[in-house]
């Protein structure tokens, strides 16, 4: 009562305080105006909070307003004069990013700011009372070293970035990775794209295009492809990267020198197949050419087309190379020095930039994937190395092979001589019109049309001649598989202990043999077709049942079944007859053993059969058309 009494008694303006309840905040609760004595003022209402007992500072911005309400209309609300001092709870320092930097910022961009650490502070509160933090200890720091890119604002203690780029803290160090590459020629500028930078505001081909001009860029960009490469970014929310922002025009160098064939030339890489795929073997025939034929044209090479960078610049072509084609066997060049002539028939071949007309082509080294399948129209080939699985080899006169022949086709119209062995595991034909010489053959499938001579072992290999095969110059042993020979076999072993099954046959039949048998299978289906249609019952029952407006027809074609079994018939002697005759042709031809024959042998004389059930020392074995049987000497 003695403070509401005084209030009243004194002549000054006079002002009623109210704190809150946590005890941090204090306001005018209610204001009474002078009674003759000192008006409202700051100074006043000051002077009043510190004689209640406040020790903490006015804020004289609430002071005013409060002194500038009650001036206005006398009510005072809402309006803090005196803050209690908070509680400062410990905090570590920490690197505070001021949007998502997963998305790009660009230069001049506010996008991170580094917080001091805090120690913990006790709080006070307006009536004096201590307060203490929830937690205590000592807050660590971080160290933010300034990487490239970037600067520190002094005003905003914000760090800023330099570039457009994507923002790293690595290791302590901040800096922005540039987005934009540029291509070491300066033709192409390229990096990821984003839809939105890391405030979320939409990356437009204008911010990309002011970029490019930054960077120093003064061609045009495609706004167009941006745009609509952006729009694909938004629609998905995916970053696209490696996306192309503005490219140049790269230089076109010139072409190389080059030689026109002006004959048919073998593909370099392979020939499509009929489904389309290239076969890398097959690459065509070596060209013939005739004496005065003109076979080339040399063509110089060309300067190229230049190109523009990024800054505008001309970016030399580089001129092609010059082609040096020298002289071979029999060629000459005109004197404009471009175009080549042949001076003799042979096989048109360049190797080495050496221009040739020669009788055999010769191969450095294999028949495989860098020569492709090898195939002359005229003269002879020699392969320094092997010929290897599944490629071939083919001339029209001589095949010489120095290594061997491994699951390969080689074909000769004269001789083939392989100074290595035959090994066909999986696959392949040896075919020669004249004779075939190998040191070995196994799994071999071998056709001549002259002698075959194998040095040492013939294992498992299918062998046809139409001349002798001698096998005795070395081991000289057939083991396994079929031979086939015309006029004679001579050779050191025969077969094995083992009894592996080994077929040696004479067989001196010829193709009018061959054709005989056809034209007999010919005829004899046609027969087969007739009696289907009509039956075999006697030609007057077959008319008998036969409609009459169809027996004119059904007539005719029992008249031509009647001929066609004339025929069947006068063909079958006709083959007979050849049949004696062939066997009396086999007199004189010998297979010659000079060391053993085993069990599991065959010896077959046409159609005479004698099977080696023991061992059988050296012996000469023929057909005796005196005795009709199969002579062992």
């Amino acid at each position: 009562m003695a403070n509401e009494k005084a209030l009243k008694e004194s002549p000054d303006a006079q002002f009623r305080f109210a704190m809150s309840e946590d005890g941090m905040k204090l306001g005018v609760s209610r204001y009474f105006p002078p009674n003759g004595g000192e008006g409202p003022s700051v100074k006043l209402l000051c002077r009043q909070v510190a004689e209640a007992g406040v020790r903490l500072p006015v804020d004289e911005n609430a002071a005013n307003q409060v002194i500038a309400a009650i001036q206005r209309d006398g009510e005072v609300r809402r309006i803090v004069l005196v803050h209690g001092i908070p509680v400062q709870e410990p905090r570590h320092a920490s690197l505070v990013a001021l949007g998502n930097l997963e998305f790009p910022v660009f230069p001049g961009d506010r996008f991170a700011r580094k917080h001091e650490p805090l120690p913990a502070r006790d709080g006070e509160t307006i009536d004096g009372r201590i307060l203490k933090p929830k937690e205590d200890f000592e807050p660590n720091d971080i160290e933010v070293s300034m990487g490239e890119n970037i600067e520190l604002d002094p005003l905003t203690e914000c760090y800023v970035s330099q570039v457009w780029g994507l923002a790293r803290f690595r290791e302590g160090t901040l800096s922005v990775d540039p987005i934009p590459s540029i291509s070491e020629d300066s033709i192409v500028v390229k990096g990821p794209l984003h839809y939105k930078d890391f405030r979320g505001l939409e990356i437009t081909p204008a911010r990309i295009e002011k970029e490019m001009r930054d960077l120093g860029v003064v061609i045009d960009l495609d706004l167009e492809s941006l745009r609509a490469r952006l729009e694909e970014a938004k629609k998905t929310e995916l970053t696209l990267y490696d996306q192309i922002f503005v490219q140049g025009e790269h230089p076109i160098p010139g072409q190389d020198g080059w030689f026109e064939y002006l004959v048919s030339s073998r593909e370099e890489t392979g020939i499509e197949d009929a489904s389309g795929r290239l076969n890398f073997r097959e690459r065509g025939a070596y060209p013939m050419v005739e004496p005065g034929q003109i076979i080339g044209r040399l063509h110089e090479p060309t300067a190229g087309e230049g190109g523009i960078d990024i800054y505008g610049k001309t970016i030399p072509a580089s001129g092609g190379n010059h082609l040096r084609v020298h002289l071979g066997e029999n060629v000459l060049v005109h004197d404009d020095k471009k175009t080549f002539e042949s001076k003799a028939k042979g096989i048109m071949v360049m190797e080495r930039n050496v221009l040739s007309v020669t009788d055999c082509l010769i191969v450095p080294g294999n028949v495989d994937l860098n020569t492709g399948n090898l195939k002359v129209e005229h003269g002879s080939v020699r392969v320094l190395g092997s010929v290897q699985a599944g490629f071939e080899v083919s001339a029209p006169k001589h095949v010489v092979v120095v290594g061997s022949v491994e699951s390969a086709t080689v074909t000769a119209g004269g001789n083939v001589e392989v100074m290595g062995g035959i090994l066909m595991p999986d696959g392949g034909q040896i075919t020669a019109g004249g004779d075939i010489i190998a040191n070995y053959a196994t799994n071999a499938k071998i056709s001549a049309g002259g002698n075959i001579h194998i040095a040492n072992d013939v294992t498992n290999s299918n062998i046809r001649t139409k001349g002798y095969l001698i096998a005795i110059s070395g081991k000289g042993h057939i083991l396994g598989g079929e031979i086939i020979s015309a006029k004679g076999i001579a050779a050191n072993e025969i077969g094995s202990e083992l009894g592996v099954l080994t077929t040696v046959t004479v067989n001196i039949e010829h193709e009018e043999d061959t054709e005989l048998r056809a034209q007999r299978s010919k005829v004899k289906q046609a027969i087969q077709r007739i009696d289907e249609s009509l039956g075999t019952d006697p030609p007057e029952f077959i008319l008998q049942r036969t409609a009459p407006e169809n027996r004119p027809a059904v007539a005719e074609v029992l008249k031509h079944r009647i001929t066609l079994v004339k025929r069947r018939k006068a063909i079958s002697e006709q083959i007979n007859q050849l049949a004696l005759q062939r066997q009396e042709e086999l007199a004189g031809i010998k297979i010659k053993v000079k060391k053993a024959l085993y069990p599991g042998v065959t010896i077959k004389f046409g159609r005479r059969v004698f099977k080696i059930d023991h061992y059988t020392p050296a012996s000469v074995i023929y057909w005796s058309d005196r005795l009709r049987e199969i002579v062992f000497e």
